[in-house]
């Protein structure tokens, strides 16, 4: 029992090791990659076409593989950019990884 509640403290702890963003006046959509669940937030920067994309990671990651996870965060985003520029063309003028979090700033052409 006591080593339960020892992984269980470790698992809170290493949780809490990275910072979860968010954007203001959007909502979390949830979406599954290779078996990883990312909460996704969009909303546009005030800017013809463009959007500001943030994609964090919503289940805890122990000894993450930065370049794995990087990857991943960018397959999601992806989806979201073909999905939300509805197949037209689109450019990436900022993105980066923060941690395990993955942040960018998108147009649609």
């Amino acid at each position: 029992m006591k080593k339960i509640v020892t992984a269980a403290g470790a698992a809170l702890l290493l949780a809490g090791c990275y910072q979860v963003g968010s954007l203001e006046g959007t909502q979390v959509e949830p979406i599954t990659v290779e078996g990883r669940k990312f909460e996704v937030r969009l909303r546009p920067t005030g800017n013809p076409n463009e959007w500001r994309l943030e994609i964090n990671r919503a289940t805890i990651v122990i000894g993450p593989e930065y370049e794995t996870e990087g990857d991943r965060a960018r397959e999601v985003a992806r989806r979201v950019m073909e999905r939300t520029c509805k197949g037209k063309p689109y450019n990436q003028p900022i993105d980066g990884m923060r941690g395990i979090n993955y942040y960018t700033t998108f147009t649609c052409g």
